[in-house]
């Protein structure tokens, strides 16, 4: 009979250490996590307030825990806040204080979650999405709840606050509206909840005991960043993140990154954050990792930075013929010219101007017009080599830099212009093809000559062109700068 008792006794005491254990676990878990958490027991006691609440409401752990003041972080005034609701088992209460900022959750049973602005917290107050859900044991008994915060202010995206039912770490992770999986020491996943399911598509018992968390994310084997944290290879996460990881600002021991990662529905681009679970003598347990889709971010930033690279296009484009306008070329004109007075290199400009375009457009009207100016800035445009460009001055006027060219050689590529131009047949009316010509002056930079002699220079070529007979290009070998 003693052996009896005696047998029962040590196993009272192990299945209570056991439940120590999980407690001990359950609190590691949630002081890991980087949502701002706190749990009340059945008599409204503070027994959870993690470091994540502590950075947000500046509010230490110690000063709370144990009473019944947590209603201080949030209120000017005492007030419940919804989980003591939830504990008392008033729901018809919860539109007393909250108004109609509080609904069921449509995802968590005994939940309830909202919205609300708290001016206290932080600077000039935050918005903050809350949940609370009440907290049974195996029998269904109620023994306290559970309340979690997301700071919303920045952040476009809303993830379902945390949803928690149990006391059990399988419930705390089970009702997490947070893509979250746990690993132990030996790397075998011990959880895998819904959100996770849904996100990669692979349900929990097909990995749950597995080392196979991998294949959610990559096309071959390699660790997670909660593997290499429970190797304790910090170094490594540079190799397999590409110096993307960086530590948390709020929780010891964890790393955080943001990535892409093609091989989830549609590729999504993800915000993860990996930290280390211990036990209470300080060994590795193992990790949790959470995740958090950024995809709908990502490409609205996608969006943004191609916006404005369309707007800086069309701030410096000519609208018509789409090459460079006139505010762009004296721009990057006196960015040449410095560039061949430093480097004493060589640098010329082409002036270009559509013979009788007056005539033209007097005969066959302004859209004739320009579509003779399209046509022409496309011929230049097929002409340039790589370190050229070309722009429209204004009218029928056009011109070309060529950094590292002597006037020799641009005389080719306006030979080249002028001749691809001729050839360019138009049909201003159906019975009447015509040919269109330009012409062309060049001058080559002098040393210290300024920018308005430089251009005076090419306008002057291309004048003299037309005095000669017009449909040609003109450079004077022998012509020199004004002064300065």
């Amino acid at each position: 009979m003693k052996d009896d008792e005696h047998q029962n006794n040590l196993l009272e005491g192990r299945i209570g250490e056991g439940r120590r254990l999980s407690d001990r676990l359950i609190r590691i878990l949630l002081d890991s996590m980087p949502i701002p958490t706190f749990v009340i027991d059945r008599n409204n006691r503070l027994i959870v307030w993690n470091k994540a609440l502590e950075a947000m409401t500046g509010i230490p752990a110690e000063r709370v825990l144990g009473r019944r003041q947590h209603w201080n972080a949030f209120y000017r005034k005492q007030r419940p806040c919804l989980a003591d609701i939830l504990v008392e088992e008033k729901v018809l209460n919860i539109a007393e204080w909250y108004g109609n900022k509080c609904v069921a959750s449509p995802l968590l049973q005994n939940a309830y979650e909202g919205i609300d602005f708290f001016p206290d917290i932080g600077n000039g107050g935050k918005w903050i999405r809350f949940t609370a859900a009440a907290l049974h044991d195996d029998n269904g008994r109620l023994i306290g709840a559970m309340e979690t915060l997301e700071d919303i202010t920045e952040k476009m995206h809303i993830q379902e606050a945390l949803r928690e039912s149990e006391t059990a770490l399988a419930g705390i992770l089970r009702g997490s509206p947070i893509p979250t999986f746990v690993i132990d020491r030996q790397h075998r996943v011990t959880h895998w909840n819904r959100a996770l399911e849904k996100l990669s598509g692979i349900p929990a018992g097909h990995i749950i005991g597995t080392k196979h968390q991998w294949r959610s994310f990559y096309a071959e084997e390699r660790p997670c960043m909660s593997d290499l944290l429970v190797d304790q290879k910090i170094e490594e996460l540079d190799r397999w993140y590409a110096a993307r990881a960086t530590p948390s600002k709020l929780i010891q021991e964890a790393f955080e990154a943001v990535d892409f990662f093609p091989n989830l529905e549609n590729g999504k681009w993800l915000r993860f954050t990996a930290a280390l679970l211990r036990n209470s003598l300080g060994e590795i347990v193992g990790a949790v990792e959470t995740l958090e889709d950024i995809t709908d971010r990502k490409q609205a930033e996608t969006a943004l930075i191609e916006s404005e690279q369309r707007y800086r296009d069309l701030s410096v484009t000519d609208s018509l013929t789409k090459l460079f306008n006139s505010r762009h070329f004296f721009r990057q004109f006196s960015v040449e010219v410095e560039r061949a007075n430093r480097y004493n290199h060589a640098l010329t400009l082409l002036f270009i101007d559509i013979d009788n375009f007056k005539h033209f457009n007097d005969r066959y009207g302004h859209l004739e017009g320009d579509t003779v100016l399209v046509r022409l800035g496309n011929t230049i445009r097929q002409s340039l080599r790589k370190t050229d460009s070309a722009y429209r001055l204004g009218g029928e006027e056009f011109l070309v830099l060529m950094p590292e060219t002597a006037g020799d050689d641009a005389c080719v590529l306006a030979e080249r212009i002028r001749h691809e131009f001729e050839r360019e047949p138009f049909l201003p009316d159906e019975h009447d093809e015509c040919h269109v010509t330009v012409s062309i002056g060049i001058a080559q930079y002098i040393s210290k000559e300024s920018t308005t002699s430089f251009l005076r220079r090419a306008d002057e070529g291309m004048y003299r062109a037309k005095e000669l007979g017009k449909n040609m290009v003109y450079f004077n070998h022998f012509s020199e700068a004004a002064a300065p």
